[in-house]
């Protein structure tokens, strides 16, 4: 019987590999390797003295050395002189060396082995246990153990794992279509070829054993493309299930694609709703930062020389400065400067007006709007020479009766400043391109 000797590997090396006389493996086994959890290699009481590997069924003979129980069958045949103590130089001055023919099973180390602590060496697998449990359960049921190709009885030699089985099976349908129509042509040749030599021999001198061994070859024949047809269902059958589990896989991930989808444009609209409302934030923290409650604004217009050249292209005539307040439930007030003038002074003065705009406690106050208006160009430089002027609301005028419309039209002074006068002051009134104008509402 030939043994099969799974080699130890390096056991001083970094994780020492222990190897196992085994019976010859099955047809669909694999050869199998053990790799140790210990530091340094086992004991070297766990090693055959014949074939330096793991034992398996450990005999000891008289002289005290171990031998697996196939290695000491086999030196039998060969010699009766213990091996061992020849390496060991075992003779003795007084007799010659041990011999094999007495021994017994040594029981108590096999234990020993069997407890020992190693690994599956499958590539993949991850396995650790105890050798008696990988020899009892997990040897021949390893995902990861190498298996013939269903194939092999066409022809086919690859040897794979069961996790690359069906990726094999995949990328060699070439291959299993070429084995399958090379034997249904040997089979369809042969079978032939042989019912020819015996219907037609013209001489009738075929011997009727002839004729039962080409009926016998057409039997292994026929057997032949069973077995052919069965691995071919068995083939479909498998590629079928898969396709199927393949088509289910498609439809779930179809699925979850079109929830994903729906949660994306539901987040969609809800940030487009979240930017809303932060832009409509921003706006109010940047009106609370320029909101004034004392009936007082101080309004700086930058980038001043652009909205100047604007109003004098005509595209923006007019701005607006931020709302003020007389006091927290007072008027709701805004400046509107024509910087190219307005009304008589268009195109020689700064037109400056006041606006009353339509505020939350309007019903609680006082109407029309008569209270003093003042409004300052700041000079900018160390002579603080500002531009001022004054007025008092026409209580009869539309633009001082309570709000109707978000505000009401503008009033004031449409020559508040000559444009020469601003030209002629310019470094005064406006610096780092910036101007300030002061509106004060007597409370």
């Amino acid at each position: 019987m030939n043994l099969l000797f799974l080699k130890h590997a390096d056991t001083i090396l970094r994780e020492p590999r222990v190897s196992l006389c085994l019976e010859e493996p099955d047809e669909d086994q694999e050869d199998w390797c053990y790799g140790s959890k210990a530091d340094q290699g086992f004991e070297h009481k766990y090693y055959c003295g014949a074939c330096e590997r793991l034992m398996r069924d450990p005999v000891q003979t008289e002289c005290g050395h171990r031998f697996c129980q196939e290695c000491h069958r086999a030196l039998l045949k060969e010699s009766v002189i213990c091996p061992t103590c020849l390496r060991d130089n075992g003779i003795v001055e007084n007799g010659p060396c041990a011999t094999l023919e007495k021994c017994f099973k040594d029981r108590a180390i096999a234990k020993e082995i069997l407890n020992l602590q190693v690994y599956c060496q499958n590539e993949g697998c991850v396995w650790t246990g105890a050798l008696r449990e990988l020899e009892g359960k997990h040897r021949l049921s390893c995902e990861h153990r190498l298996r013939k190709c269903p194939f092999s009885v066409l022809g086919c030699t690859e040897m794979v794992s069961g996790p690359g089985l069906q990726q094999h099976k995949l990328s060699c349908i070439q291959q299993h279509l070429d084995h399958v129509l090379q034997a249904l042509r040997q089979g369809l040749a042969k079978p032939e070829h042989s019912l020819t030599a015996v219907q037609g021999d013209p001489g009738g001198d075929r011997l009727p054993g002839d004729r039962e061994e080409v009926q016998h070859e057409l039997r292994l024949r026929v057997q032949t493309f069973e077995n052919i047809v069965t691995v071919l269902n068995r083939e479909v059958a498998d590629t079928s299930n898969t396709l199927m589990a393949q088509e289910r896989k498609l439809k779930e991930q179809e699925m979850m694609t079109a929830q994903l989808r729906s949660k994306i444009q539901q987040h969609e609209k809800s940030i487009c709703l979240k930017d809303l409302v932060i832009a409509d934030l921003q706006l109010r923290l940047d009106a609370l930062e320029h909101t004034s409650y004392d009936g007082t604004l101080v309004w700086p217009i930058s980038d001043f020389t652009r909205k100047l050249q604007d109003a004098i292209d005509g595209t923006t005539p007019s701005i607006f400065s931020p709302p003020f307040f007389t006091s927290h439930s007072g008027y709701m007030l805004c400046l509107r400067l024509y910087l190219n003038g307005d009304g008589v002074g268009a195109k020689t003065h700064l037109s400056l007006f006041l606006v009353i705009m339509k505020g939350r406690y309007d019903a609680i106050l006082e109407w029309p709007f008569s209270r003093k208006v003042t409004f300052r160009l700041l000079d900018q430089s160390a002579r603080r020479q500002h531009t001022v002027t004054a007025f008092r609301p026409d209580v009869g005028s539309a633009s001082f009766h309570r709000p109707v419309q978000a505000m009401n039209v503008a009033s004031g002074c449409p020559e508040f400043l000559p444009l020469t006068q601003l030209h002629a002051n310019w470094h005064s009134y406006v610096t780092d391109d910036v101007m300030f104008i002061k509106a004060s509402v007597d409370t």
